[in-house]
């Protein structure tokens, strides 16, 4: 049993503002499920917990109660994808000269 996943999963969705009819839909299983998995009843697949923080805009590490190092990540949404590979290669010119 994943801690605390159905209270992450509840909060998310209403975050969200988002009802269990409308995630049922866009991940393909019944509001009943839904509740199930808020509910800690039943656990989602891999496949619908990865579907569910896409819509929920979490990671799916976050979901899992997984401990991340806030310090090492960047946050890229709202970026285009030049921005994007322009940050990467500026990262890699700083790993670099490191070496």
């Amino acid at each position: 049993m994943i801690y605390n996943l159905g209270d992450k999963l509840k909060s998310a969705r209403i975050q969200n503002n988002l009802s269990r009819k409308v995630v049922a839909q866009r991940i393909g299983v019944s509001v009943s499920m839904v509740g199930l998995y808020e509910s800690d009843v039943r656990q989602p697949s891999l496949f619908i917990l990865i579907k569910l923080a896409a819509i929920y805009k979490v990671s799916v590490d976050y979901l899992l109660g997984i401990e991340t190092n806030k310090q090492n990540s960047l946050c890229l949404d709202g970026l285009t994808s030049k921005q994007i590979e322009a940050l990467k290669m500026t990262a890699e010119c700083f790993r670099n000269l490191n070496k």
